[in-house]
């Protein structure tokens, strides 16, 4: 017979807190977080204290967990998953978190798609399929394809598509050589690893964790925007748009890109911070008017 013993949720969540305020830079944050996973439970039955029933693995894993958060390993590796637009994405080492800043681009995709009946759609460097699987779910009517490179990160793809339900078509390969990919698309979407050298160098230690293939695009950052856009800019239907996530301070060096590949109404999208996370071009010369700043 397993020993349970009662735990006071407040009481624990407190405790966490405290022990991660050294460590970390939102401890409240995070001590909901873990606390909410690990007993399964809401976030008001956490801060009004209610009393529940613990085995003895619940209190290991929540003692290992802050352990290791507290030598900065991620939160969202020790927690296993992360929530993105809404859902719960399986994400461990290997492969990218989730990051809310990317939710912009997703939102794009989505506003641009809407006036279309059965888009196809293809997401490049997909890591975990928040991005792809995302439009997929929001949009069930589209043919999504999503392609990524890394064995370990096409798991989480898989994974996720299974447990989602998003009914993506998952493709393991290179994007820069994968003549699998005809086309057309109405929409090509890629947060591609957009990280200087300079930047790898500076990375917060929770970064250094997450896999660097996914990250670094050469000393400037543009290696894969360059190539990525040589390549699909062919695979766009008439009216279609490419859709890239950008690193903060590239968007005029993205923008210069799309426009030498004959793209036009290029548009620069802000993230809720207001620094510009998001760049478009579409292969028409019509656009409709999204109240968006062209370039």
């Amino acid at each position: 017979m397993v020993n349970r013993e009662e735990i006071d949720l407040r009481k624990v969540y407190i405790e966490t807190k405290n022990t991660l305020s050294d460590f970390v830079e939102a401890p409240d944050f995070e001590a909901q977080q873990i606390v909410r996973q690990v007993f399964d439970v809401s976030y008001s039955e956490i801060l009004t204290g209610v009393k529940r029933m613990a085995c003895p693995e619940q209190i290991k894993r929540i003692r290992d967990i802050v352990t290791r958060r507290c030598e900065h390993y991620p939160l969202q590796y020790l927690l296993g998953e992360w929530d993105f637009f809404g859902r719960p994405f399986l994400v461990g080492e290997g492969v990218l978190i989730p990051r809310a800043d990317t939710e912009v681009l997703v939102e794009e995709a989505l506003r641009f798609l809407e006036p279309l009946s059965a888009p196809k759609v293809l997401d490049l460097c997909s890591g975990s399929g928040c991005i792809g699987l995302t439009v997929a779910l929001e949009r069930p009517d589209a043919q999504v394809t999503a392609v990524e490179k890394s064995p370990a990160a096409f798991c989480y793809l898989t994974q996720n598509n299974e447990r989602l339900g998003a009914k993506a078509e998952c493709l393991l390969g290179d994007a820069l050589a994968l003549e699998a990919v005809k086309g057309p698309f109405d929409l090509i979407v890629s947060n591609p690893p957009y990280l200087t050298g300079q930047d790898m160098a500076e990375l917060q230690v929770e970064v250094r964790f997450e896999p660097a293939e996914a990250l670094y695009g050469d000393e400037d950052g543009l290696y894969f925007y360059r190539e990525l856009t040589k390549i699909y800019v062919q695979r766009l239907r008439p009216g279609g748009m490419l859709a890239y996530e950008i690193g903060e301070g590239q968007q005029n060096a993205v923008s210069e890109l799309l426009a030498a590949a004959s793209l036009k109404s290029i548009c620069q999208i802000p993230d809720y911070n207001g620094i510009i996370r998001c760049i478009t071009g579409k292969n028409c010369d019509f656009v409709e008017d999204y109240g968006l700043s062209a370039v």
